[in-house]
């Protein structure tokens, strides 16, 4: 089996991707997706719309996760006015907040195969510290087949740290050039430089041949990073096409993107994600059930965590 995870925050894209690599097609209207997105009205309100942690199965025997945004301003927003009583480990409502999101990230990080990590925009270095720090509190979980590829360190142990996947979702046509998409590449690897994460070397663009005549060579070193453009509208009034008054001939063919279409680029995202490695979560080989239960066992222990509880009091 292969468990992915993702993490994000509010308004991203989440819970459409998820749906989009799991079991739905960008044609299909969204309130049919496995993982429903924000609504109109949600998004009025500034809310969120997935709440805890959803999971779906697929028959190729892969597990999504699908989370609430971490930091999220409409979730300490609703502690706030609600007037919620807080765990007494916690005295301030944006630390519980805080708290709860790595205790998510921290859990995907001991759980998954793969953590999608989506952006809207490129980028926030916040991002980045929140990544390290739910690594630093992830709960040690020794793997029988540990692997660091991609990791800067070439001895981890047998501590396991899965694949990390930097998904920029509504790329502009800009973000696809070569000379930006380089300087992307060596800004996330100068940030995780000192991260464990297995966080290059498994997912690829250049092999999908998406920027037609460049090669691996031309990246000293890959990050797991893939772009999807924004979700062009095919009932729309074709703003794609040439413009009214050319011949008929070139009003029928369509305009310059810069990228492929954005079904195209899931497709080739979904067959990139469904070969990624599938090393051992624990010492011992885990069924779907025994996944599940595995699961449970660590989100207790991360609750529990004696080293969440330190990092609280820190920030209190």
């Amino acid at each position: 089996m292969l468990v992915v995870g993702v993490i994000g925050q509010q308004g991203t894209g989440k819970s459409t991707i998820m749906s989009l690599l799991s079991a739905n097609t960008p044609e299909e209207d969204q309130r049919s997706y496995v993982f429903r997105a924000q609504t109109q009205e949600i998004k009025e309100r500034g809310g969120n719309q997935s709440t805890g942690i959803d999971f779906f199965i697929t028959q190729e025997r892969v597990i999504f996760l699908d989370t609430q945004p971490i930091l999220s301003p409409f979730i300490l927003d609703h502690v706030i006015n609600n007037d919620r009583k807080l765990p007494p480990e916690y005295n301030l409502p944006h630390t519980y907040v805080e708290m709860q999101s790595l205790q998510i990230a921290a859990f995907l990080f001991t759980v998954c195969h793969v953590v999608i990590v989506v952006q809207d925009w490129f980028t926030d270095i916040n991002l980045y510290r929140f990544l390290q720090t739910a690594e630093m509190l992830k709960p040690s979980t020794p793997s029988g087949s540990h692997d660091s590829t991609g990791s800067s360190s070439s001895d981890d142990g047998a501590e396991y740290y899965p694949h990390i996947v930097f998904l920029q979702n509504k790329s502009r046509r800009e973000d696809f050039c070569p000379r930006n998409y380089k300087d992307m590449h060596m800004v996330v690897d100068k940030l995780m430089a000192h991260s464990h994460l297995k966080y290059k070397g498994t997912l690829s663009m250049l092999d999908c041949n998406i920027v037609p005549g460049l090669t691996q060579e031309y990246l000293d070193a890959e990050v797991n990073m893939f772009l999807l453009p924004v979700q062009e509208n095919d009932g729309e009034d074709n703003l794609n096409k040439a413009g009214a008054g050319t011949y008929p001939l070139f009003s029928l063919l369509p305009g310059y993107r810069g990228h492929p279409t954005f079904s195209t680029m899931v497709s080739k995202l979904r067959s990139q994600m469904l070969a990624m490695p599938r090393c051992q979560l624990s010492h011992t080989i885990l069924t779907e059930k025994n996944w599940f239960h595995y699961a449970a066992r660590i989100w207790d222990g991360v609750k529990k965590s004696s080293a969440l509880s330190e990092y609280s009091r820190l920030l209190c």
